[in-house]
């Protein structure tokens, strides 16, 4: 038996509430370093119940999705008619976590550790937890089971933030690229696919409680036909039964979950593909201003000659070689802007004013310095 002083309160809320939580101990392993109970049997007298693991934890712009299985075990011992549990030990199978720093991504290769995030997110829903070691692990494990389908809410208000912040982009009302939340968004539907399989796993094995009580799994199980009378069943397994409809409703959410999060990725690549189309009419735009700022005042300039104002070294000579510039220059300026994809503002107008006035002082300065 390990020592207590690696164990922590569980289930007990926070603050912690009176009577509420069990002691277990943490431990974490890798779904890679982790066999399945199958191949494992269990030892004498050993109870074992996996529900799914979903947990959002930490601060806004530093927070991480948990996503794994978490495993209850506990083992009871006979001192003559009396049982008494020891354990119970709670193992976080840690199948990926993603990190919301430098954006959404994942960490397949986590490490096999149990920080002080987890162990607070562990703490909720607030639970009472007594009796022997089976009513000890049904117990947690169902309350592990409503924290997280509880955490589905939590993620539900990442897609939340994420479709805020498209928003803004498409509004303009941000600088942020369109790619960096496309990434994030696919990100997060890889987080949320894999939280369901869990949680339709766990559906789907009775959170593996037939591998030490047949009887109530053939009664809980959903695609179980046997009949078992309810007066041989034990106190517990009305509670086993509601950590599985915990997991049903989260596998269910989850689901909607993902299918709006795809939908949301594929409104995404139709902004993304009209961002192109925009940027591409821009340049078009463009080098046809561009194009007419240049070629007409050249034309112009051409057809009646400019040897008779140069060098421009007086006002009048200036506004007569420089006026068919400023005005062709400031049509095609305002033209490409009136026609350019997206809301004019003054301030466009402003910025193209001022950009033609500064090519009108660099061919007055080069008219100017051109020798006689």
């Amino acid at each position: 038996m390990r020592s207590l002083r690696n164990r922590h309160e569980v289930l007990q809320g926070a603050p912690p509430e009176t009577g509420h939580g069990v002691r277990a101990l943490l431990t974490a392993r890798t779904a890679a370093d982790t066999e399945e109970p199958q191949h494992t049997p269990l030892a004498p007298a050993q109870v074992l119940l996996a529900v799914p693991l979903l947990r959002v934890v930490g601060t806004p712009g530093r927070r991480r999705v948990v996503v794994g299985q978490l495993r209850v075990t506990a083992r009871e011992r006979a001192d003559g008619d009396a049982e008494e549990t020891v354990g119970p030990e709670v193992t976080l199978v840690l199948n990926a976590v993603w990190h919301e720093a430098d954006g959404w991504h994942a960490d397949h290769d986590v490490a096999p550790e149990v920080d002080d995030e987890l162990v607070r997110a562990l703490a909720h829903p607030a639970h009472r937890i007594d009796g022997d070691a089976r009513s000890v692990v049904v117990a947690s494990g169902k309350a592990f089971a409503e924290g997280s389908r509880n955490a589905v809410a939590q993620l539900r208000a990442l897609r939340y933030d994420l479709e805020r912040r498209i928003a803004d982009e498409l509004a303009a009302r941000s600088g942020q690229p369109l790619r960096p939340l496309l990434a994030a968004a696919l990100e997060l539907a890889t987080a949320v696919g894999q939280a369901r399989d869990q949680a339709s796993a766990a559906l789907r094995d009775g959170l593996w409680i037939w591998l030490w009580n047949d009887t109530v799994y053939d009664h809980n199980g959903l695609h179980s036909d046997a009949r078992v009378d309810a007066d041989t069943l034990p106190d517990w397994a009305s509670t086993h039964g509601l950590g599985l409809r915990h997991c049903e409703a989260m596998a269910g959410e989850l689901s909607e979950e993902v299918s709006r999060l795809h939908a949301l990725l594929s409104s995404m690549s139709t902004f993304a593909v009209a961002q192109s189309t925009d940027a591409q009419n821009r340049f078009t735009l463009l080098v046809g201003v561009g194009a007419a700022v240049i070629g007409l005042p050249a034309l112009i300039l051409a057809l009646y000659g400019a040897d008779a104002y140069l060098p421009l070294d007086s006002f009048d000579r200036a506004w007569r070689a420089l006026l068919p510039v400023g005005v062709t220059a400031l049509a095609a300026s305002a033209a490409a802007i009136r026609w350019m994809p997206g809301s004019a503002r003054p301030r466009h107008y402003a910025l193209a004013a001022l950009a033609v006035a500064a090519v009108l002082v660099m061919l007055l300065v080069a008219g100017a310095l051109t020798p006689g």
